[in-house]
């Protein structure tokens, strides 16, 4: 395993460092460690994180903290941008300060246990900022990059007070993340009843099936079931029906022998005018054309 050391920082007497990776420099794609502190902020984008055997996709507004030896793994997802602040120190850069800091209940866990903090049975290595707090974030960032740059008098106690400002923040965020804790777990109560509305609908898209009976299996009231369904999957709860049907119509029209008259039937296209005019319109050609085409 890779390892990086205090011989790493440019200046081994002021053990910090602040780098972009993604944007000048490329995202780690192999195993390593640290033997310093590292706080990761994602200004940009997206990218896998692969730490303690779990993996989570990082987007713009997570912030994610790495103790020291902890073995980690950043990995870029193709075609997709991604630009990362990291900020390396080592943990006595704080001096007496950092003592006041691991009294804090919020900075402890953030700290050397929120990379592993567990929710609804599995693993959340990273917090989601909020909109003030990302701002402020990268207010913070900004300023620290412009001190390294011009290294001015004094610019080792205006790096120092930036970080303790960053940390208090993280620790206020983390916070208000566990105090909505119990609202998360209702989030997630409520994905689960929508997932199984989504199965009920693949296991019966071959009959009648109205919104109010999908919404009664995600335990929502239609509106609000219409509301979520198009947040979620993008599209409108008819649309996604009919696309599912449609997809599974063309299969069998490759696939099979069955007349168009049946496909239509046994996909949930009862009325075989419907069918036909969603077919030409969704792909292009009537189900007839898109058999023989298949054939050639």
């Amino acid at each position: 395993m890779l390892l990086y050391t205090l011989q790493d920082f440019r200046d081994p007497a002021f053990p910090f460092r602040i780098e972009f990776k993604g944007q000048t420099q490329p995202v780690r794609t192999i195993p390593h460690a640290h033997e310093f502190f590292q706080i990761c902020y994602v200004m940009k984008g997206c990218c896998v994180h692969k730490v303690n055997g779990q993996e989570a996709v990082l987007a713009k507004g997570d912030l994610f903290s790495i103790p020291p030896f902890y073995e980690h793994q950043l990995d870029q997802l193709p075609g997709k941008e991604i630009e990362i602040a990291q900020i390396n120190f080592m943990p006595d850069l704080l001096d007496n300060s950092f003592v006041s800091f691991a009294e804090m209940e919020s900075f402890v866990p953030f700290a050397f246990i929120q990379p592993f903090v567990e929710l609804n049975d599995r693993l959340l290595p990273q917090l989601n900022l909020s909109y003030e707090g990302q701002l402020r974030t990268e207010a913070l960032i900004t300023e620290i990059h412009e001190e390294l740059e011009s290294l001015q008098v004094g610019y080792q106690l205006v790096i120092k007070s930036c970080l303790q400002k960053l940390l208090v923040l993280a620790g206020r965020e983390y916070t208000a993340f566990m105090e909505s804790k119990e609202e998360h777990s209702s989030l997630h109560a409520n994905r689960q009843y929508f997932e199984q509305a989504l199965a009920f609908i693949h296991e019966r898209y071959q009959q009648e099936i109205k919104l109010q009976d999908a919404a009664a299996k995600a335990t929502m009231s239609p509106a609000y079931f219409s509301t979520i369904f198009k947040m979620i999957k993008g599209k409108t709860f008819i649309t996604y029906l009919n696309e599912l049907r449609l997809g599974q119509a063309m299969k069998l029209l490759k696939q099979t022998d069955q007349s168009v008259q049946e496909i239509a039937n046994c996909t949930g296209f009862n009325n075989s005018t419907h069918f036909h005019r969603m077919f030409k319109k969704t792909i292009g050609l009537t189900p007839a054309e898109y058999r023989h085409k298949s054939d050639n």
